[in-house]
């Protein structure tokens, strides 16, 4: 993304939660997401991505809405340098 960024391409940012991942796993993305925004300020927006179990051979459950509605005001919060957080379908 940062020699997209420093080529002029623009790009929105995704964030896979609710299968593998820790808490702190989701911080240390968003971490990162917000110091490469700061360096180059090349993303749009910040598009978190719920995990669906569905017709896939990782097991897992689907996220609750409030793990959702959390992720979301969470990344509004950190990412305070993207201009937008969009919901993804």
């Amino acid at each position: 993304m940062a020699t997209a960024h420093r080529v002029g391409i623009r790009t929105n940012a995704t964030m896979l939660y609710g299968h593998i991942e820790s808490y702190d796993d989701r911080v240390d993305h968003l971490m990162k997401l917000r110091k490469l925004q700061d360096k180059t300020g090349g993303f749009q927006a910040f598009i978190p991505l719920a995990y669906h179990p569905k017709n896939t051979e990782i097991k897992g459950s689907y996220t609750s809405g409030l793990d959702d509605l959390r992720t979301i005001a969470v990344s509004r919060l950190y990412l305070d340098n993207f201009d937008h957080i969009k919901a993804y379908w």
